[in-house]
This record gives structure tokens, C-alpha cells and sequence, in this order.
């Protein structure tokens, strides 16, 4: 059985004693540092989280003004090709008009050209049918 005398007294009071003295001296101090550190830890948690929450819409904001930029390059692309369409045409156009120009001149000349030589021929052509003439039939002819 047991006995309860004064070493079960003397017992509890010293297990009070060395309760409140390593509560004060060590169980305190390291809780303290340990919900610090847990502190310190979720603060650095929630940093890294609006961190990455910040750089996930810049991002996209990155993306939004890639893709706005893409889109205007091509809308610039487009529209320098059209440009360039509708000059080429102007300068076909130009080159045509030119060239019927250049074509009827040259139409106009060679007529006047060839109008000119048949004339020249009709006169020659009675010369020589005069020269002709004489040398057949051995005399001058009027």
C-alpha cells in the first residue's frame, strides 16, 4: 500500500517548483521564438503569395499588350500592303496610258511616214516610168 508522508509532500512541491521555473526559464522562451518563427513564416508566406498574385497580372498584362501589339502590326501590315497594292496599280495605269500614248504617236508618225514614202514613190515611179519609157522605145517621151 501506500504511504503518504512528508517525501510525497516534499515531491509535489518540488515538482511545482520545477514546474514554474522551467515554464519561466524554458518552456516560455521557446514557445515565444517558436510562434515567431510561425509569424515570421506565414508573413513571408503571404508576401510570396502577393508576389506571385502581382506577377501573375503583370503577366497577363504582358500578354494583353503582346497580343494587342500583334494585332496592330498585322492591321499595319495590311494596310502598307494595300498601299503598295494601290500604287502598283497607279503605276500600271500610268504605264498604260503612257504606252497607248507612246503607241498612238508612234501609229500617227509612221502613217504620216508611210503617206510621205507613197508620195515620194508615185513621183519617182513617173520619173522611172519616163526613163523606162525612152530606153524602149528609143526616144523622148513628153
Amino acid at each position: 500500500m501506500i504511504d503518504i508522508d512528508i517525501t510525497f509532500l516534499y515531491q509535489i512541491a518540488g515538482f511545482i517548483a520545477l514546474y514554474f521555473i522551467l515554464n519561466t526559464l524554458l518552456y516560455k522562451p521557446v514557445l515565444n521564438t517558436l510562434e515567431e518563427r510561425y509569424k515570421k513564416g506565414k508573413g513571408k508566406k503571404k508576401e510570396a503569395l502577393d508576389l506571385e498574385t502581382g506577377l501573375r497580372k503583370r503577366l497577363l498584362d504582358y500578354e494583353n499588350r503582346l497580343n494587342e501589339a500583334k494585332v496592330k502590326a498585322q492591321e499595319e501590315q495590311l494596310r502598307l500592303k494595300q498601299e503598295g497594292l494601290d500604287k502598283e496599280r497607279d503605276i500600271l495605269e500610268n504605264a498604260r496610258k503612257n504606252s497607248q500614248a507612246g503607241f498612238l504617236e508612234a501609229k500617227t508618225k509612221l502613217e504620216g511616214e508611210a503617206k510621205s514614202a507613197l508620195s515620194r514613190l508615185k513621183e519617182e515611179s513617173k520619173t522611172i516610168s519616163k526613163d523606162i519609157a525612152e530606153k524602149i522605145l528609143n526616144r523622148k517621151v513628153a
